[in-house]
């Protein structure tokens, strides 16, 4: 009966197999950035909105292009990253180290001179890449459940689909039927599992790579050395990938039979999109110059998901195993604008201290397709996610002709409502520098304190496992002036 019962459920799932895995979660992740790019910029905090003559700042305020007097080239060939993470779940402390090495940026400014005559002194023309968002990242979470398994919110899934597991979805409920984790009790009309509210040893592994690398096209003009404007066409590419290998353990013997099973899941989405940047700065007096920039919504017309998920169950004197065919779903997002201001002063040309002020509604966040009008996952964004304010400040110091050394300081709070989790971030960071009339070449390095609680599964039936990561970045940018 079992099996005749779940013919049809596999022929019925052929036809939802594009059930929506997309959620409030990808747009989150895809929405948020990083900014990243020159060790310079890295060194400084990122704050050379108001600063200005450093490429990865067309990323931020464009008008930034107006201060360049001379033509560059900047390439930054090595970026060194060391991420420690650690989980505590139900009192035990995981912990995990590893490293990623990237190009972070590669770019032209073009300056060009006007006649002497005109008030405007010059026009700029910009490309080039920065990295905006890294997502290269591991994390193991291990610990015992508290009378919990992920087969609770399986066994939950499948009772609430009226018999029909391909409505509750083929990636998990299907799944743990073909591996005897989710069985049929005639006489009570409900599904069960032999799991339900058991103390198992909990595991699971998290491996993300890839990152949002944007395509900057940038045109400014610098007018009577007192106001600069800038735009700038953004391309970003999305390229993700992510794997996580869950598992559940009976070390107690106390499930008849069950040893235990692992899931692993993988995911990889990329695609496109575009927005828009403007900016102006203006310089009163010498020591001074401050700007606003505002940053349209990125629009992603075409992002691509690829996912699967495999199932394995290992009994005592057998093992089950099923996966679902490989998927691909195509959609769109909408991530939110956003608004930024700057101040720098000046000491005499051989110093800068200089502030920044971003703000972005990651509640504005919203998915698109074709075929599916994700109303309910847009109401979550909206639910979860708020705004986000920003700071950054950061200063450089020239010790002679040569030779400069900066600091910076970056703050993110949290972008979550209601405290639902915490999600902000402390990054400190520092930098030499040499400089001669057509080259130089920078040194920086940076530290990213940040903590969220992350649940293995729905957080109705398990507790939040407390995360911490460290991520050290080291960056080396070389570069020529002409």
């Amino acid at each position: 009966m079992k099996k005749g019962i779940f013919l049809i459920s596999f022929i019925l799932c052929i036809f939802f197999l594009n059930t929506k895995g997309q959620n409030d979660i990808d747009a989150f992740r895809f929405s948020q950035t990083d900014w990243s790019g020159t060790a310079r910029f890295i060194g400084a905090g990122g704050a050379f909105g108001a600063v200005g003559a450093e490429f990865s700042a067309l990323a931020t305020n464009p008008a930034s292009i107006g201060v360049f007097k001379k033509s560059e080239v900047t390439f930054t060939p090595l970026v060194v990253t060391i991420m420690n993470s650690s989980s505590s779940y139900n009192k035990n402390l995981s912990k995990y180290l590893s490293n990623n090495y990237h190009l972070s940026n590669a770019g032209v400014v073009l300056a060009f001179s006007t006649k002497e005559t005109s008030n405007w002194k010059g026009v700029q023309f910009g490309f080039g890449y920065n990295r905006i968002a890294d997502f290269n990242n591991e994390l193991r979470i291990e610990g015992t459940s508290a009378n919990s398994s992920i087969m609770d919110e399986f066994v939950n899934a499948a009772n609430q689909s009226s018999r029909d597991l391909s409505e509750s979805g083929p990636f998990d409920t299907y799944l743990a039927w073909n591996t005897w984790l989710l069985d049929y009790d005639s006489t009570q009309g409900a599904y069960y599992s032999p799991l339900e509210k058991q103390s198992l040893k909990q595991s699971k592994y998290i491996h993300t790579s890839g990152s949002i690398d944007e395509m900057n096209f940038s045109l400014g003009g610098n007018y009577g050395d007192k106001l600069y404007l800038g735009g700038t066409i953004g391309v970003p590419f999305i390229n993700y990938i992510e794997k996580s290998t869950y598992e559940e353990v009976d070390e107690t013997d106390s499930i008849g039979g069950f040893e235990n099973f692992e899931m692993e899941d993988y995911l990889y989405t990329r695609g496109t999109g575009i927005n828009f940047k403007i900016g102006l700065l203006y310089q009163p007096v010498d020591f001074m110059r401050f700007g606003f920039a505002f940053h349209t919504p990125t629009f992603f017309n075409s992002l691509k998901d690829t996912y699967r998920r495999d199932l394995i169950a290992n009994y005592s004197d057998r093992t089950y195993s099923d996966e679902s065919p490989e998927q691909y779903y195509r959609y769109k997002l909408t991530t939110p604008l956003r608004i930024m201001g700057n101040l720098a002063f000046f000491i005499k040309k051989r110093a800068f201290i200089s502030a920044e002020y971003e703000f972005a509604n990651y509640g504005m966040s919203s998915l698109f397709a074709n075929d599916y009008s994700f109303s309910d996952e847009n109401q979550d964004i909206r639910n979860k996610y708020g705004a986000q304010h920003s700071v950054r400040v950061g200063g450089e110091v020239a010790l002679n002709e040569n030779f400069l050394i900066r600091l910076g300081y970056n703050y993110k709070s949290s972008p979550y409502k209601e405290n639902i989790n915490d999600g902000s971030s402390h990054t400190a960071s520092g930098g030499i520098g040499f400089r001669s009339k057509s080259f130089f070449l920078d040194l920086a390095y940076a530290l990213k304190l940040s903590k969220e609680k992350y649940w293995l599964y729905n957080p109705i039936y398990v507790n939040a496992a407390e995360t911490e990561y460290a991520y050290h970045k080291i960056a080396l940018t070389a570069g020529f002036k002409f």
